[in-house]
C-alpha cells in the first residue's frame, strides 16, 4: 500500500502505466477506488497517479479540510514522486481542487481537465448541501450515501444500470476496504465546497484545458461547466446528456474524450 509521508499527513496513492504523468484528484467523499473506470483508458498512454484526499480512504483522517489544503496536498504528492509537471484531472470537488492547484502553481500543470465541477458559489448547491447536512445528522452517513445516488444518476440510468449502481454502493462494504468518511469529515468537505470561488481568476489559466459537464446534472448544474469553459481562454468544452455520474453513466464516451485530449497534447 503506497503511502506518501508528507509530515503532517500521509496520502495513499497508486500509479498505473507509463508515459507523461496525469494526476487524478477525486471528488466529494470518495477515494481513489472510484477512478477504476478511467484507469485503463488513461494508463494506455500515460502514467496515471490517483490518491485518496486527506480524510478519505487510506489517507490520514481529518475532521476538516479546505480546497486550498487539498490542492497543496496534491502538489506535495507530486514533489514526493519527483514529478515536475502533470496533467491535472479533477471531477466534481476534485475539479475545484484542480482549479486551485493550476491557478496557484501553473508551472506544475501540463494541461487541465475539469469535469462536472463549478467555479463559484451556487445558490442551488448551497440549498442542496444544507439538505445533505440534515440527512447526515438525522440518518447517518450510510443514508446520505444512498440518497446521494438519487442525485448522481439520471432516472434512465437507474433503469438500465442499476447493477452498476449497486456495485458502486457495494464497494463501501467490501471486506478490507477503507471505512467511509465520518460525518465530521463530510461536514468539512461541504464547508470547503461552499467557499470555493475561482471564476474571476480562471482567465489566468493558459495551459490546454478540457471542461466536461452533464446537461442533466442535478448535483452540479451543467451551466457551471459552461461558465468555466467560457472563462478559460481556448478551453475545450464537452457536454454529455447525463447526470453527475457521467464517468459511470457514459463510461466509454467519457474515456474516449479524455484519451483523445491526452493524445493531442
Amino acid at each position: 500500500m503506497p503511502l506518501a509521508d508528507l509530515g503532517d499527513i500521509q496520502l495513499h496513492y497508486n500509479s498505473f502505466g507509463d508515459g507523461p504523468p496525469v494526476l487524478g484528484i477525486m471528488g466529494f467523499s470518495l477515494d481513489s477506488r472510484y477512478w477504476a473506470g478511467q484507469v485503463p483508458a488513461v494508463a494506455q498512454g500515460n502514467r496515471f497517479i490517483t490518491f485518496d484526499n486527506r480524510g478519505t480512504g487510506r489517507s490520514t483522517r481529518v475532521s476538516a479540510s479546505s480546497i486550498d489544503e487539498m490542492a497543496n496536498d496534491a502538489v506535495r504528492l507530486l514533489d514526493h514522486l519527483e514529478i515536475e509537471k502533470a496533467v491535472i484531472f479533477g471531477p466534481s470537488m476534485g475539479g475545484a481542487i484542480a482549479q486551485r492547484l493550476v491557478l496557484d502553481h501553473p508551472e506544475r500543470a501540463t494541461a487541465a481537465i475539469f469535469a462536472i465541477t463549478f467555479a463559484r458559489p451556487l445558490e442551488y448547491m448551497r440549498r442542496q448541501t444544507a439538505v445533505s447536512r440534515r440527512v447526515i445528522e438525522f440518518g447517518g452517513v450510510e443514508e446520505f450515501l444512498e440518497a446521494a445516488m438519487l442525485f448522481m444518476f439520471t432516472p434512465q440510468f437507474f433503469e438500465m444500470g442499476a447493477a452498476a449502481i449497486d456495485q458502486m454502493m457495494g464497494a463501501f462494504d467490501t471486506p478490507g476496504a477503507p471505512p467511509i468518511m465520518e460525518a465530521e469529515g463530510l461536514y468539512g468537505q461541504i464547508d470547503s465546497l461552499l467557499k470555493h470561488d475561482t471564476l474571476a481568476e480562471l482567465h489566468k489559466i493558459t495551459c490546454p484545458t478540457l471542461v466536461v459537464g452533464g446537461r442533466n446534472d442535478i448535483m452540479i448544474p451543467g451551466f457551471a461547466s459552461e461558465e468555466i469553459a467560457a472563462a478559460i481562454p481556448h478551453a475545450e468544452l464537452k457536454m454529455f446528456d447525463s447526470g453527475h455520474g457521467l464517468m459511470f453513466e457514459c463510461l466509454d464516451e467519457f474515456n474516449t474524450t479524455i484519451r483523445t485530449f491526452l493524445d493531442n497534447l
